[in-house]
């Protein structure tokens, strides 16, 4: 057995089982007319090395991108990030008025209780799936 375990070691470092964690994910429910939604969720890197999060898609909107909110000059401004580095053990949180996904254009309209497929990818090129609730 530990002989087994060595050669798995070294085929396949550990950076190769790396994933996230999420948990309390959701979507803003917004009237049809508006083109946009925001997704919040906290992630969490349970792994012993750093992961950047490079990119967010969902077959159920025209683009997701990863903004942050910021306060500027007394306005609370957005503008995108291009990743989000989470340390090992580190958690980041998604939440209003800080990092969020803008979801743009969605394809059908959301209604409270739907759940949307979000895939996030990493930056060693793999992808990780989840399903976000929209809530009122």
């Amino acid at each position: 057995m530990p002989r087994l375990l060595l050669i798995l070691t070294l085929l396949f470092p550990a950076s190769a089982f790396a994933e996230l964690e999420f948990s309390d994910a959701w979507i803003k429910n917004l009237p049809p007319t508006v083109p946009v939604r925001a997704g919040y969720m906290t992630m969490h890197n349970p792994g012993p090395g750093t992961l950047s999060v490079v990119s967010v898609r969902s077959e159920a909107f025209a683009s997701v991108e990863i903004h942050r909110s910021f306060m500027q000059d007394g306005m609370m401004r957005m503008e995108p990030v291009n990743d989000i580095e989470i340390e090992a053990g580190a958690s980041v949180q998604l939440a209003p008025g800080g990092l969020h996904l803008m979801m743009m254009m969605p394809k059908e309209p959301t209604s409270p209780g739907d759940e949307i497929v979000i895939f996030v990818k990493l930056g060693d090129g793999s992808e990780q799936s989840l399903k976000m609730p929209v809530v009122k």
